[in-house]
């Protein structure tokens, strides 16, 4: 049986997630989204696409790794807006080695995402990917359970998410959108839809 959904409205514009894969989502700004990733933190983004919007990165503190269409770098504040065309398989997280301290005193990673175009999908993302993690975890549900990797899956096909499960050629394209097919057929047998007002709505 999926997680009992805790409803989220106005008043939780904010999502924190724990160590090891620490982040905090702010979805306090319509249409876009700030995540700080703290230091020793192992998040990431994955490696997705989106098909329907392209997407824009800013870092705001810190420094991010970066991996856009098979090219790797690292961007600052002052590197300004990086560009993600629709299509184009990327990812990002802290630079430096996941969840290794330097030594010294490191910067949390702050970012802003946005897209275009501007419908609203990024905020429906993030409140319910969150939403579903979340409240998997204080049902005491491991956060890889079957039944949360399907709500998961229905969430990305509803929200232009798609996540790279082989590899980024077009054999892993069609893999991906078969697993996501698939879910999506389980997901109405069951029950698991992925988007859910209760995390949707402010």
């Amino acid at each position: 049986m999926p997680a009992r959904r805790r409803p989220r409205g106005a008043d939780k514009d904010t999502f924190i997630r724990e160590f090891p894969a620490a982040v905090v989502y702010d979805l306090s700004v319509p249409d876009e989204a700030t995540i700080r990733v703290p230091p020793r933190s192992t998040w990431t983004s994955g490696p997705h696409w989106h098909e329907s919007h392209t997407e824009f990165l800013q870092v705001l503190a810190g420094r991010a790794r970066i991996t856009l269409s098979g090219r790797t770098f690292d961007v600052g504040p002052e590197d300004g807006v990086v560009t993600v065309p629709r299509r184009a398989v990327h990812e990002w997280r802290r630079a430096g080695s996941p969840g290794e301290s330097t030594g010294e005193r490191e910067e949390e990673l702050v970012v802003k995402e946005w897209t275009e175009p501007k419908d609203g999908a990024k905020e429906v993302f993030f409140r319910n990917l969150n939403g579903l993690i979340l409240d998997a975890a204080a049902d005491g549900e491991k956060s890889s359970g079957a039944l949360l990797e399907l709500e998961l899956w229905n969430l990305f096909w509803r929200a232009d998410n798609y996540p790279v499960i082989l590899n980024s050629s077009w054999i892993g394209g069609i893999a991906t959108k078969i697993v996501m097919g698939a879910a999506v057929v389980l997901g109405w047998v069951l029950g698991c839809k992925g988007v859910y007002e209760e995390y949707s709505s402010r």
